[in-house]
């Protein structure tokens, strides 16, 4: 399992800048660059932004992959001890993404 820290304090699942999913799905099949990719899960907060996830937040979570050229990347799962997913004010999940990629281009 991956450390996954997050940025988008507007995020449903954001508490204490960390993911309280069990596990996120990163998307951008055919990123190349960080902006190409995306965090499948991204669900915004209410108007106050506060996270309305019950759930305590997490140290470690499952990540799927879609970047598959992602040097993290193996078959679908991410292999890096810690990612951050960023896009503080994101209002889609097309305004997110894995800082933590790295091409293998």
């Amino acid at each position: 399992m991956t450390k996954l820290n997050c940025t988008v304090k507007n995020c449903y699942y954001n508490k204490e800048s960390m993911c309280c999913r069990d596990g996120i799905k990163v998307g951008g099949t055919d990123a190349t660059v960080t902006d190409a990719t995306y965090c499948g899960d991204f669900r915004e907060a209410g108007g106050n932004f506060s996270s309305k996830c019950d759930c305590g937040p997490e140290g470690s979570v499952d990540v799927r992959c879609d970047a598959v050229r992602c040097t993290f990347n193996d078959n679908c799962k991410c292999h890096a001890s810690q990612i951050t997913i960023d896009g503080n004010g994101a209002t889609h999940q097309s305004q997110t993404e894995c800082g933590s990629f790295e091409c293998t281009c």
